[in-house]
């Protein structure tokens, strides 16, 4: 069935959905399929603004399985697969301490991917992710998430801005020979 942003096939596709959030484990299959979403996801977000070239290298870079299973295994760091119907659709990834990509918020929990395979995109899914690393930060004593969020995607700045993140900072970077950057958003815990 496709999938569509309105109303009603919203709650069409979320009733037809078994939702589950689970941790991602090391093994090959969770870390190809890891790998599949987070390079599916880069690619449809960042493409349409850079050079094929530079979004393929940049996947290749970031999302090979010695790196990503460097970061499962990571204990400062975790992984959560959300499934619908035991299928894995998309990922989370938390980190604190020394595994952060930015050392602004030392005693903050990163909020570093909310990642969705492009056909669930505008079905709300993202807020089940959301909402399991909000509830993980205070289960842990966190007082602060923040995460990076790039400027250019402004799905994803309202989302964050709608569970009440703040500018906090930028982060500049390069992809390929194109200057990107970060929006830099923090949030209180309570």
């Amino acid at each position: 069935m496709p999938i569509t942003n309105t109303k009603s096939n919203q709650v069409q596709i979320l009733s037809m959905l078994k939702l589950n959030i689970r941790p991602v484990q090391p093994t090959e299959r969770d870390l190809t399929t890891l790998q599949a979403i987070a390079t599916e996801s880069f690619m449809a977000t960042f493409s349409p603004y850079n050079t094929l070239q530079s979004v393929v290298d940049y996947t290749s870079n970031n999302y090979n399985l010695s790196k990503l299973q460097a970061e499962v295994e990571a204990p400062t760091s975790r992984t959560f697969f959300l499934e619908g119907n035991g299928q894995p659709i998309g990922y989370l990834k938390l980190n604190w301490g020394p595994t952060q990509t930015e050392s602004n918020f030392p005693a903050a929990m990163e909020i570093q991917r909310i990642y969705l395979l492009p056909r669930y995109w505008g079905e709300h899914l993202g807020n089940y992710l959301m909402e399991y690393a909000l509830e993980y930060a205070k289960e842990h004593g966190f007082k602060q998430a923040w995460l990076g969020v790039w400027q250019k995607n402004q799905r994803a700045q309202g989302f964050y801005h709608r569970y009440g993140f703040k500018q906090a900072g930028t982060h500049e970077f390069y992809m390929g020979d194109h200057y990107q950057c970060d929006d830099l958003l923090l949030k209180e815990i309570q």
